[in-house]
């Protein structure tokens, strides 16, 4: 299947498209990477929304456990 994946170094703001890397395939060796596959386990085309309501859900786990995300546990909603 393939993949999509979005790289950025650690500090770097990302206001600008030059300081995202933008690949197809496993990880790079930049220090942040966003992967998703193109298609579903259906085999069907992953849209933009599709993709932002993941970032939205993975947003509020970040912020509701920290970087210590714990995988057992699913997010309720935005913090408080």
């Amino acid at each position: 299947m393939t993949a999509v994946s979005f790289s950025i170094r650690r500090g770097v703001p990302g206001t600008q498209m030059s300081d995202i890397t933008v690949g197809t395939s496993a990880p790079g060796t930049l220090d942040i990477e966003l992967r998703f596959n193109v298609l579903d386990a259906n085999s069907k085309n992953l849209n933009d929304q599709d993709i932002f309501l993941a970032l939205k859900a993975f947003q509020r786990a970040i912020m509701q456990n920290g970087t210590t995300v714990d995988l057992t546990t699913q997010p309720s909603g935005p913090p408080s």
